[in-house]
């Protein structure tokens, strides 16, 4: 599935989050937007963008380099310069090297977490004449890591949820139990869950909660990325401007790692993802009216193609998942501001998109280990070693979809403004990638379903969204309050459940959120500075097939908490040098978070508490800075991720680094 909120980079949409590691070292601004998003720039996106401008090269030679030492031999240098090659052609070149130790240690030595990130950037500014300017960046990264930092903390020894699932952990404890001498009974059961006497036994000695693992399949995750951007702005008149964004960015990637955390092939994972994309996007923005109608048209064009496929290596087969894929996305998109009068605004929008997805799956079983076996269900006809996993033909899916946005703001006095909105958004539909066992007609299929029918799709994600809100300045702009209250309906909400190979997505049905957010900067007195934000979200199913998703409309959204909330203040000390020592104090808590649609416990993390602190040194002339900070002042254990594997019983869990130091020096000139 794709993302529900869009990452932008110069306004260049990124379409893999795999793709977005790089590391980007001269940020101008970070805008977060919020809701669907598709009437002013790029790619539909249906919860929000964030899309991050990088500083453009300039007229004047400048530099700048930080270097960070820290906890678990962390260390990072970035560094930037920038040169003038004529009055009117100016580049900057901008380079970092990430490194930090891993944290969770296997038997073997390896470390999990670990980060080993170089990346690079070249761009070049052309002011062709004074409305004519040319933008153009290459960059690169290099990302060697030993994989997530994932720990087992706990194993399902019982039925799997869904009851056409195979239990690999019970399959395999079967199996050993035999080769113990025993009956053809697992050898660890819920009742009990060790069994020493049986060394063969994936019971609960490999539950070890404390930052180490017995895996000893091979674990790390290698990205390599480049990408191009051009970017053209042509003011046309003083009323007309026209804006060209043109980008291309490839992407090569393995991962592999050990989803069991034991000595047994239960469930071993390698992936390869080879991806190229390409978008185009054309703006033409324009006043008119003596400046009371702002208004923007555009055109986007997005292609990706490549090849994302799976080795698996399980207690019952060895096969190949994934396969082929190439999506198109073609969309016009528009949006107007009229001033009604000198205090009311009425904004409108709309964007056309029309989307065709192509799969073609390479799926096949290379080894059936449960041949000649004779049982009924492991030795089917349809699990033995060249049997295809889905045919090998292609299916295409398509969407075209028009959505509006309509927004009413109005402004009480030049410090005070209050809106209302409506909008929709959409996020499109795809394809079951991995798929175990077999879908096969006559079989695992009814007799006669055409091939294509046979590779499985989800359909796209439809959503309304209702808003109400404020943004206010007062105490001569030393306040400023911002406030929201939203409420969602989703229509065919696509939910992943976890009941096969990997997460399958379903269509789980109807949905509702109900919320507020308020945030705030204040500035009580000269040189203290004090932020914060609350949000409240109240989410539900409205509408669920239980029989097909297996979901109880009761159970909570995965990765929705209730309650959020988070206070920052610094204060700044001037010194008798010139210089300045600026503390800082953040805090934050989360409610309680489930990880998986079905609510599983053991991946749930309770609310919890952070804090962050850090000190800043800055020298006379701002042109030198020393920081020392502490993440994770408390030392918090949480759970940052979780993933209940329904067929490998396995489940796993991404706890946080716990306290973390760090020492930063930054100069520029």
């Amino acid at each position: 599935t794709e993302p529900g909120v869009g990452l932008y980079v110069d306004g260049v949409y990124i379409a893999r989050s795999v793709g977005g590691v790089l590391d980007l070292i001269d940020i101008e601004r970070v805008e977060v937007l919020r809701g669907p998003q598709g009437t002013l720039f790029g790619r539909n996106t249906i919860g929000g963008a964030i899309s991050i401008t990088t500083e453009k090269p300039h007229d004047q030679v400048a530099g700048k380099v930080s270097a960070t030492y820290g906890t678990d031999d962390r260390i990072d240098v970035k560094g930037s310069v920038n040169l003038p090659l004529t009055d009117n052609v100016f580049v900057k070149f901008a380079a970092a090297t990430l490194n930090q130790d891993g944290y969770v240690k296997r038997d073997d030595g390896t470390k999990l977490g670990q980060d080993d990130t170089t990346t690079g950037r070249a761009a070049l500014r052309w002011l062709a004449s004074d409305t004519f300017e040319v933008n153009i960046s290459v960059e690169g990264t290099r990302d060697r890591e030993t994989g997530p930092a994932m720990e087992l903390i706990g194993i399902n020894l019982g039925n799997t949820i869904d009851p056409n699932t195979p239990p690999f952990a019970v399959i395999h404890n079967v199996g050993a139990n035999l080769m113990a001498g025993g009956p053809p009974v697992p050898c660890a059961t819920p009742a009990m869950p060790v069994n020493l006497a049986v060394p063969g036994c994936y019971d609960f000695r490999y539950v070890r909660r404390d930052g180490t693992t017995a895996g000893t399949e091979p674990s790390f995750s290698n990205t390599d990325l480049w990408a191009v951007n051009l970017n053209l702005d042509w003011d046309v008149t003083d009323t007309l401007h026209v804006k060209s964004i043109t980008a291309y960015r490839d992407l090569e990637s393995e991962f592999s790692r050990d989803g069991d955390h034991s000595p047994f092939e239960i469930a071993h994972y390698f992936d390869t993802l080879d991806q190229e994309q390409f978008t185009q996007e054309f703006q033409l923005l324009g006043d008119s009216f003596d400046g009371k109608l702002n208004w923007i048209l555009g055109l986007y064009y997005f292609k990706e193609d490549g090849l994302n496929v799976n080795n698996l290596e399980f207690t019952i087969s060895r096969f190949r998942s994934g396969g082929f894929f190439d999506n198109r996305s073609y969309a016009a998109f528009a949006q107007a501001t009229y001033d009604i009068s000198y205090d009311l605004h009425l904004t409108l929008g709309g964007r056309y998109t029309d989307e065709k997805k192509k799969f073609l799956p390479d799926q096949i079983i290379f080894v059936n280990k449960f041949a000649g076996s004779g049982d009924p269900l492991l030795d089917a006809p349809f699990l033995q070693a060249g049997t295809r996993i889905l045919p090998f033909v292609e299916r295409e899916i398509t969407i075209d979809e028009f959505t509006p946005m309509v927004n009413l703001s109005y402004d009480i006095n030049d410090d005070t403004m209050v809106y209302a909105s409506y909008s929709e958004g959409f996020k499109s539909g795809g394809f079951t990638q991995r798929v175990f066992p077999p879908i096969v007609a006559g079989f695992t299929a009814p007799p006669g379903t055409p091939d294509v029918e046979l590779i499985p799709v989800f359909a796209p994600e439809f959503v309304e969204v209702y808003e109400a809100g404020f943004k206010l300045a007062a105490f001569d702009r030393r306040l400023k309050l911002n406030g929201a209250v939203f409420h969602t309906k989703y229509d065919d909400l696509q939910i992943q459940v976890f009941t096969s190979v990997a997460p399958v997505t379903e269509n789980a049905g109807k949905a509702e959120i109900t919320g507020f957010e308020l945030e705030f900067q204040a500035v009580p007195f000269d040189n203290l500075f004090v932020e914060g934000g609350l949000g409240y979200l109240d989410a539900e199913y409205t509408e669920i097939d239980e029989a097909e998703t297996l979901i109880s409309p009761d159970n909570k959204f995965e990765r929705v908490p209730e309650w959020s909330l988070n206070l920052g203040a610094s204060y700044e000390v001037l010194l008798g040098n010139g210089g300045s020592l600026t503390p800082r104090v953040d805090w934050s808590y989360r409610s309680k978070t489930y990880n998986d649609a079905f609510n599983n416990e053991l991946i749930a993390q309770d609310g919890y508490h952070l804090v962050n602190a850090n000190v800043t040194w800055t020298n006379a002339d701002e042109n030198l800075a020393v920081v020392l900070g502490v993440k994770n002042l408390t030392d918090k254990n949480y759970l940052i991720t979780g993933v209940a594997g329904d067929a490998m019983q396995a489940i796993e869990g991404v706890f946080s680094r716990g306290r973390e130091w760090f020492v930063t020096l930054r100069a520029q000139y």
